[in-house]
Formats: structure tokens, C-alpha cells, sequence
């Protein structure tokens, strides 16, 4: 799947809860996002669950202590990103090519 079929799917939002359909993800993408949403001093709780693996998508559930759920994913996200992009450089200087 190309990254410009990746698609969200917002299935319900409240003042401070929110859960999301991730679209062609799995366990690869959820579980390191999961942890980065917990280190969050804000969020109460922030689970998924894949109902079947080969047959649905994720749903992604965010409870917040306090503040908007939403934000504190998409700024979990771009922390994900970051720390990737990290890696991968790092990855890149260690590596005999």
C-alpha cells in the first residue's frame, strides 16, 4: 500500500476521547505509537485493538486526563516520526554498504 492510500478514519470523538481506524497498519505501526501516547503525562488511557489481524484494521483508543486527544496523537506521530528518522540516519552511518 502506498503512503498516499494510508488513510485515518476518526470512528468517534469526545471532549477527551477519541478513537481512530487506521487503515492498512498493524501491530508494527500501533504498538510503538501506543507507548509514545502513554508517555504523555496527559493521557489516561491509549490502547488499540485488530479484531483479526489478515481481516480488519486497528482502532486506536485515547482517553485524556486532560487536553485534546486528537492533538496528543498527531503530536505522538510526529515524535514517532522524528525518532525514526533518527534511527534510520544512525543506521545509515553504522552501516558497511
Amino acid at each position: 500500500m502506498e503512503e498516499q492510500d494510508k488513510k485515518i478514519k476518526i470512528l468517534e470523538q469526545k471532549e477527551k476521547e477519541v478513537r481512530i481506524e487506521i487503515v492498512g497498519e498493524d501491530h508494527t505501526l500501533l504498538s510503538p505509537l501506543t507507548s509514545k501516547l502513554l508517555e504523555n503525562r496527559q493521557v489516561d488511557i491509549a490502547s488499540y485493538s485488530i479484531k483479526h489481524t489478515l481481516m480488519s484494521d486497528p482502532v486506536l483508543y485515547v482517553k485524556m486526563k486532560e487536553g485534546d486527544a486528537l492533538a496528543a496523537v498527531v503530536s505522538a506521530a510526529a515524535a514517532l516520526a522524528s525518532e525514526f528518522e533518527e534511527f534510520e540516519t544512525l543506521y545509515k552511518k553504522a552501516a558497511i554498504v
